[in-house]
């Protein structure tokens, strides 16, 4: 009988700083939410300090990760801890950092948001928030098959609460309801990759796994890993929204409140992709002609369905979605890279992928932030008939959400350019110049859908529709018009009574009752959140400076971000 003792020094804690920032931030929420004044009958979570208080507790747990995070960049600590299982490389801190600057975005823009759709259970709001950060971070760190599959979980529950929390829309139910069956089905393929890749190679640590595949004859995968492959690929696949297993992720983003679906479009491509990359640019690196063509399939049916899906979308919530198909796309052609490249050039495509995720995280960010103030209580405000002249009466958000689309579309000098401009280079001198051409292709059919959107606000219907005219206010029920209704055969009759002339004589109808007509449903009135949205704008206004700087002044950075990406391959 063999036994294993291992014993957790300062430095292995020192490793998981930010996780360690989060987890305990996480435990205080929940005392100060105990602690609040509660008023209000509705619920004891109604109070308007939880409005303030708890996400400047969100908010300080965050920011206390990311000086952790940026601490751990300059002070010596070994690169993995806890018996190899988790990194703590400059690659897993740079990811680190992408998830906290977009999970502390997504604390931003809830107070207003939550105020004005009048969602209660704040506490429990901001803790899952932090929970699911916290499952990316180990998600993003994993150097073992056992942590993958616990930061997925951790992560994919809390976002499945967090989807469906808005229990007064029925949107929001069925968005939690589907994200958790199919996020459920994935989970269930990939873990069951990881039992047979285990069986295959008796190890689930990835440096393992690499040795034992490297030392098979000829590089020669066994069919078990094969299908173990494949299944890890599904789970994979299924949390990057990559085509075929993208079919949730219009209704689940639709659905979910605006400020989860910012943080989720963003934060769960970063883990999937960390993994992705250190599982088959590293691991699996030795039989990359096994799986290279399949996962080459689905990065160009990604990019080239996303975007011809996006062309009919009336609902720029859906349209953000399907851009983040398209977006999940491109980034998959940095993992096909990051597998192809031999030598020097094999952390080409991570180095890609961690520049592209920095600038995607500020362009989506933003994006959807607009689309959290434009939202209202019953699922609307974001539609195309909703978005009509929105230059006049909301210039300020009309011209913010332009620049945010005209970025994503990748026009100079904003983030998207340099993005996609890296991106496509690496794809280029890793040896797949078709991806290059077809992801140049794809891209200018993305141009049109999101200048067709800001035509709209800018060029379209100066004058307000019948529903925006008159703002919501409690109590306020909007006015229908009546239908059109035939005259009463009986109300008023001529008859000819005698030859001397006609006399106008008024008779009872056949039947005083009126089928009473169908009243609009009442739905409740919003919360005002003036004082609040200084939050959201702030969001905003980050988004909008991160947009430009990234795309500006990141690319000076390229040497530490790639050897950033060099240290995921190792």
């Amino acid at each position: 009988m063999t036994t294993f003792n291992y014993i957790a020094g300062a430095d292995q804690w020192l490793g998981i700083a930010p996780v360690v920032v989060l987890v305990v931030m996480a435990l205080v929420l929940m005392l100060v939410d105990l602690l609040l004044p509660h008023e209000g009958e509705r619920s004891k979570h109604s109070g308007p300090a939880n409005f303030t208080v708890l996400p400047a507790v969100a908010l300080l747990g965050v920011l206390g990760s990311i000086a952790a995070a940026i601490t751990l960049f300059f002070v010596g600590h070994p690169t993995s801890v806890f018996n190899n299982m988790l990194g703590a490389d400059s690659g897993t801190l740079f990811a680190d950092l992408i998830i906290l600057v977009a999970g502390g975005l997504g604390i931003l823009l809830s107070p207003a948001y939550l105020k004005r759709l009048r969602l209660v259970h704040q506490g429990e709001y901001y803790a899952l928030l932090l929970l699911s950060m916290t499952g990316m971070l180990l998600m993003a760190g994993a150097l073992s098959f056992l942590i993958v599959f616990v930061g997925l979980e951790m992560f994919s529950l809390a976002l499945y609460i967090l989807c469906g929390f808005i229990e007064q829309r029925q949107a929001s139910q069925e968005s939690g309801m589907k994200y958790f069956l199919l996020s459920s089905f994935a989970s269930a393929f990939l873990l069951y990759g990881i039992a047979l890749i285990y069986a295959a190679t008796g190890h689930t640590n990835f440096v393992d796994v690499q040795r034992y595949v490297m030392s098979q004859a000829h590089g020669q995968a066994p069919i078990l890993l094969m299908v173990g492959l494949g299944l890890l690929t599904v789970g994979f696949a299924f949390k990057v929204s990559a085509v075929p297993f993208q079919t949730w992720t219009p209704d689940v983003y639709q659905g979910a409140p605006a400020p989860i679906t910012a943080f989720m479009s963003v934060g769960t491509k970063v883990a999937a992709l960390l993994a992705f990359i250190r599982v088959f640019g590293f691991a699996l690196s030795s039989v990359q002609s096994s799986w290279m063509p399949v996962v080459w399939a689905i990065a160009v049916l990604t990019v080239v369905l996303g975007n011809v899906m996006a062309v009919g979308q009336g609902n720029i919530k859906r349209l953000l979605a399907y851009s983040s198909i398209a977006h999940g796309g491109y980034l998959l052609i940095g993992v096909v890279v990051s597998g192809a490249g031999t030598g020097s050039q094999n952390h080409i495509g991570a180095s890609a992928v961690l520049f592209y995720l920095s600038c995607y995280l500020f362009m989506n960010m933003g994006a959807f932030g607009v689309v959290s103030l434009l939202e209202r209580l019953d699922n609307t405000g974001y539609e195309a008939a909703d978005l009509r002249g929105l230059w006049y009466r909301r210039p300020w958000l009309a011209g913010l959400l332009a620049f945010f689309l005209l970025a994503l579309a990748g026009f100079p000098p904003m983030a998207g350019f340099a993005a996609k401009y890296y991106l496509f280079y690496a794809a280029l001198i890793g040896g797949h110049p078709e991806l290059l051409v077809i992801g140049v292709i794809a891209s200018v059919l993305g141009i049109y859908y999101y200048l067709r959107f800001i035509g709209t606000m800018f060029m379209e219907g100066r004058e307000e529709s019948p529903a925006l005219a008159v703002p919501a206010t409690p109590g306020h029920i909007p006015a229908t018009p009546r239908p059109a209704t035939k005259a009463p055969t009986g109300g008023l009759r001529r008859t000819a009574s005698s030859a001397r002339g006609a006399t106008a004589v008024a008779e009872r109808p056949a039947s005083t009752r009126v089928a009473a007509e169908p009243q609009p449903a009442v739905t409740p009135a919003e919360e005002p959140t003036r004082e609040l949205e200084g939050w959201s704008w702030v969001a905003i206004g980050i988004a909008a400076l991160g947009t430009l700087v990234t795309g500006v002044i990141l690319p000076f950075w390229l040497p530490q971000i790639q050897q950033a990406a060099q240290s995921l391959l190792r």
